[in-house]
This record gives structure tokens, C-alpha cells and sequence, in this order.
């Protein structure tokens, strides 16, 4: 046997081997950018329901309750295919400047799915995503 002959089968063996790295980092890769997309849709429903906890409907001063604020960030989250999530609505009181400020907080969070590739199978895992945001009441 030549030497040629001899190392035909290193070829594949490599070939086999980097694109199994290639494809487990390019996995990575899309699971991290679907992750990050998720978290951005929750960040911004956190932020819709803030905002529409904190302006009163037009002409009064009436509040909406958390039941609406919460069916606000359910529906924008549906909107984006995030399901699962638990919205929280908190309201919070702060002095400044001899002022009694009301601030708001919507805090939204959800599971996220994922799996793991390993070499005899696949691993299922699932993370928590939270996040929040908060606003000053406008009838202060």
C-alpha cells in the first residue's frame, strides 16, 4: 500500500469530526439569537404595560387595574408567539422633593426552551427569561 492510500480515511474521519464542532456552534449560535430575541419581545411588553399602567384613560384619572395591565402584556406577547409568561404588576411610592411620586413596575417573565445536542443524544432544557420595567404614574 502507498502512503496515499493509507491516509484516505483520515480525510473523512477530520471531516466528520469539525463538522460536528461547526454544527454544535452554529446551534449555539441560533439558540443564543432566539434567546435574545425573547427577552427583547418581553422587555418591550414590560415596557407597553408600564406605560399603559401609568396614563390614565383620556379625560380622567382612572387608572387601568392590573387585570387590564396584565391582558395588555399577554396579548403583545401573543402578538410575538412568547407564551407561558407571568406578568406582575407593582405599585411603589417615593418622596421627592417634598413630592409623593407613584411609580409603577411590570415585571415579565417566561420560560424558554432549549436543547442541548450532545454525541448520543439530545438534552431538553428550559430557563427562566425575566425583566421589567417601570414608569411614573401621570396623575401625580
Amino acid at each position: 500500500m502507498t502512503r496515499k492510500n493509507q491516509q484516505a480515511g483520515a480525510t473523512i474521519v477530520e471531516a466528520a469530526l469539525t463538522l460536528l464542532v461547526l454544527l454544535m456552534f452554529l446551534d449555539a449560535v441560533l439558540e443564543f439569537g432566539r434567546a435574545y430575541n425573547v427577552y427583547e419581545v418581553m422587555t418591550n411588553a414590560a415596557r407597553e404595560g408600564a406605560r399603559y399602567a401609568v396614563a390614565p384613560a383620556p379625560n380622567t384619572t382612572t387608572l387601568p387595574t392590573t387585570t387590564q395591565v396584565q391582558s395588555q402584556v399577554n396579548s403583545f406577547l401573543a402578538s410575538a408567539g412568547v407564551s407561558g409568561a407571568t406578568v406582575a404588576v407593582n405599585t411603589t411610592t417615593q418622596t421627592v422633593n417634598n413630592a409623593l411620586l407613584t411609580y409603577t413596575s411590570v415585571q415579565v417573565t417566561a420560560p424558554y426552551s432549549f436543547f442541548v445536542p450532545q454525541l448520543l443524544g439530545v438534552r431538553n432544557g428550559t430557563v427562566n427569561l425575566s425583566t421589567s420595567a417601570q414608569m411614573r404614574n401621570e396623575t401625580n
